[in-house]
């Protein structure tokens, strides 16, 4: 897990603009990594980001000074935090029937047009009666998802994007590169046996294998260009976290030019079907139709990248926007052909668990009478 104190040098770049795919952007970012190795730093690297639009700015910068520890260190040194949080206002900025009407405009769209899957979110809005402190945030999802890429990312002045995700976009060291996308899930049970009958059923879905099967196939395909060699399994296995099951692949290649960034790479790869849709410029058009708000942040990517170009980026999922009292948090499910609008209702329910459990609101949101995972 890497840390990051300060900020010596940021440097905002829309991903889609001239200023990074002409190369402007890398080649100041390549004058500022050797400004600072001129004062001393060994390997200085860049952190930040990236939205769901990648029209839109990132957030990068250089810190500091950045350290790397495994997890379980930084959770012995954050200790406990302060006393729990005082809800004073849940509300669903989308609800569920706008939600489920999304979902059913989604599956005509499969009908009618190009569209294959399309992923839809919703966010849900908390309110306490004292401030959010983003690292006490990032602590408590930490202490609860210690296998989780987690991050706090300041955004904008007064707001932070903190997740805990399970996905990770793309990891380059050297010549390899990994990426491991996710998509079809389900809930886990406090029941081992049936815990195990979910883990099957989720194997033997047609409706998840196909979801699932349109992220391995874009992922592929974005790297196969940049790539010597790639692996890609057959089929996908599972895995767990702390509230869900999700089919799981991953790819693991060697660069044909282990120059390439993984900035660069992870911008190839974006956004995949895994938080869009498939085709992916169909799907976009339709989130921005039918979600009923806009993402930001949500959906894009958070990361960090070295002076080698080697570096880590997950999708920024199971997250939430922090400023001031207010959380922003946000969940979507992938829908395809066969889904059903309550199901993915119910799927956003059980993974926005994941930040409700951490932050230890699940009592307040209940309370408020919002219909979360049954």
């Amino acid at each position: 897990m890497l840390k990051s104190f300060g900020i010596a040098e940021r440097l905002p770049v829309a991903l889609d603009s001239p200023d990074f795919t002409g190369g402007t952007w890398n080649e100041r970012l390549r004058h500022a990594f050797l400004a600072l190795k001129a004062k001393g730093v060994e390997n200085p690297i860049v952190v930040g980001a990236v939205p769901f639009d990648s029209r839109q700015p990132a957030q990068l910068f250089i810190p500091r000074r950045y350290e790397i520890a495994d997890a379980a260190r930084f959770v012995r040194d954050a200790g406990e935090d302060g006393a729990a949080l005082e809800v004073a206002g849940v509300h669903e900025t989308i609800g569920r029937h706008h939600y489920e009407s999304a979902v059913e405009q989604a599956l005509e769209l499969f009908r009618t047009t190009a569209l294959k899957k399309v992923v839809l979110s919703r966010p849900l809005d908390i309110e306490a009666r004292r401030l959010f402190a983003p690292q006490s945030l990032a602590h408590a999802l930490l202490r609860q998802n210690p296998g989780a890429f987690v991050f706090s990312v300041p955004v904008a002045y007064g707001q932070t994007l903190v997740g805990a995700s399970p996905e990770l976009l793309i990891r380059k060291t050297g010549h390899s590169v990994v990426s491991n996308p996710l998509a079809g899930s389900a809930r886990r049970s406090p029941s081992r046996e049936e815990e195990e009958r979910r883990v099957k059923a989720l194997l033997g879905s047609a409706k998840d294998k196909t979801e699932h099967r349109y992220v391995v196939d874009a992922v592929r395909e974005a790297l196969t260009g940049h790539c010597a060699t790639l692996s890609v399994p057959e089929g996908p296995s599972v895995i767990r976290t702390p509230t869900m099951l999700h089919l799981s692949t991953e790819i693991a290649g060697e660069l044909a030019d282990p120059s390439v960034s993984s900035l660069r790479l992870a911008h190839a790869l974006h956004p995949t079907p895994a938080i869009c849709g498939t085709p992916t410029d169909t799907a976009f058009d339709a989130i921005g139709r039918l979600e009923g708000y806009s993402r930001n942040w949500y959906g894009g990517m958070v990361g960090w990248m070295d002076s080698q170009g080697n570096g880590e980026w997950a999708l920024s999922i199971r997250c939430g926007l922090a400023s001031g009292r207010n959380l922003r948090l946000y969940a979507g499910a992938g829908v395809v052909a066969d889904s059903k609008p309550a199901a993915e209702w119910e799927e956003t329910a059980a993974k926005l668990t994941t930040m409700l459990n951490a932050f230890g609101l699940s009592a307040a949101v209940a309370t408020a009478g919002l219909e979360m995972a049954s």
